[in-house]
């Protein structure tokens, strides 16, 4: 399945969204890869459906209006079939796309699109596979995924739970955490996902490193519970510049604390990035890759 999850965007008939009351995406529904380009959403026309009724397509509308998209054909085509995959409409077909652009000099530029689709059957899901996993059981992978054996396909809930697995991985120190999903449709309109993993290995805490001022770094430094040598949890980072927000610069943001991984003793160093001239002073770490390692490469 072409990018599962990563996209999700509505079309529906003639519900439009007036061009002076949105010159932003909705929350949440943001897909462009760059700011101040792209398109949004203002209104959408869809025909070529059999099956589909009003309610059915205004609830498609109400989805659609305000969501942003990179202008390229093929990903735009991928979004409309999204929509309907995760309606259960899995072999959803777009036979003709169209783009009727309003202000060219708005970011993002508002368009309504135009879309033949045709739905084709309903399909269920019927079972998720898992391959490759030692550190979870089965039943643990299937329990993040927020859709039962017997219910319609929807596309949106995979992507949820291709999320929650993610966290539940690199929240026990599988940073190099993978995944390669495989969708097969079967002749009684059913689809089984095979998830095929790669777990890497798990990492464990090692050096801790502050860069700021000594009477903040000691203050950061005792209210930092994550011991050295304890499996590291990712999401962590992200509790602690919260509960520490008092002690931080106003401008500090997650990103200013780097995780430097080393995959052959399977060790992270955080780098803590509150005064980047001190951290200047120091040379940057950086992550050691088995491969490489393998192959005798420094």
């Amino acid at each position: 399945m072409r990018g599962i999850g990563s996209h999700l965007i509505a079309l529906a008939c003639w519900v439009s969204l007036p061009l002076g009351a949105s010159a932003q995406c909705a929350a949440h529904r943001d897909y462009r890869t760059t700011e101040n380009s792209g398109i949004i959403v203002t209104d959408a026309t869809i025909t070529g459906t059999t099956s589909l009724n009003s309610d059915e397509l205004a609830s498609i509308a109400r989805a659609s209006i305000g969501t942003c998209l990179d202008e390229s054909p093929d990903d735009l085509s991928d979004f409309v079939k999204s929509l309907f995959q995760d309606r259960g409409y899995y072999r959803a077909k777009v036979n003709r796309l169209e783009l009727k652009p309003g202000d060219p000099l708005a970011h993002p530029k508002p368009v309504v699109i135009a879309a033949d689709v045709l739905e084709g059957s309903r399909y269920t899901l019927t079972q998720i596979r898992f391959i490759g996993n030692h550190a979870f059981t089965d039943a643990q992978l299937r329990s993040a995924f927020p859709t039962k054996n017997g219910e319609f396909f929807q596309r949106g809930k995979i992507a949820e739970g291709l999320d929650k697995l993610r966290e539940l991985y690199v929240s026990d120190g599988f940073l190099d955490f993978a995944t390669i999903v495989d969708d097969q449709a079967l002749s009684d309109s059913t689809v089984v996902l095979t998830l095929k993993t790669t777990e890497g290995a798990q990492y464990h805490l090692g050096k801790l490193e502050i860069f700021a001022p000594t009477d903040l770094a000691d203050k950061l430094r005792a209210q930092w519970h994550l011991p050295e040598g304890a499996v590291f949890n990712r999401s962590y980072l992200l509790d602690y510049v919260r509960a520490n927000h008092a002690l931080l610069p106003a401008s500090f943001v997650p990103q200013d604390m780097q995780v430097v991984r080393d995959c052959p003793n399977a060790t992270v160093e955080v780098r803590i990035l509150v005064d980047p001239i001190l951290a200047a002073s120091h040379p940057a770490s950086r992550d050691v890759e088995c491969e490489k390692t393998q192959a005798g490469s420094p």
